[in-house]
């Protein structure tokens, strides 16, 4: 599915490490129907974002399990995107 979006599903970017990816992916399916973890990332200001796909309407879940995880896994920035990249922080 390289080049395609997932229908009815939100990109955002997650910085993490490579290690912390399959945490967060592990995490995020045991939470049926919530998002979608791709293997693809991108540099941005020196740190690597994953992109994640949420369904639409999830978005709220996701943010709360994120927040939750952050006291566990070394996750910085989660930021709402686009297709080809994380969304540019002001």
């Amino acid at each position: 599915m390289v080049g395609r979006r997932f229908c009815g599903a939100v990109p955002y970017w997650i910085a993490t490490t490579e290690d912390e990816i399959h945490f967060v992916d592990a995490i995020l399916s045991a939470h049926d129907g919530l998002a979608t973890v791709r293997r693809e990332f991108k540099l941005q200001d020196g740190s690597a974002m994953y992109k994640v796909y949420v369904a639409e309407g999830m978005e709220e879940e996701f943010l709360e399990v994120m927040d939750r995880l952050k006291a566990h896994a070394q996750i910085g920035a989660v930021l709402r995107g686009g297709e080809d990249g994380p969304a540019q922080s002001a």
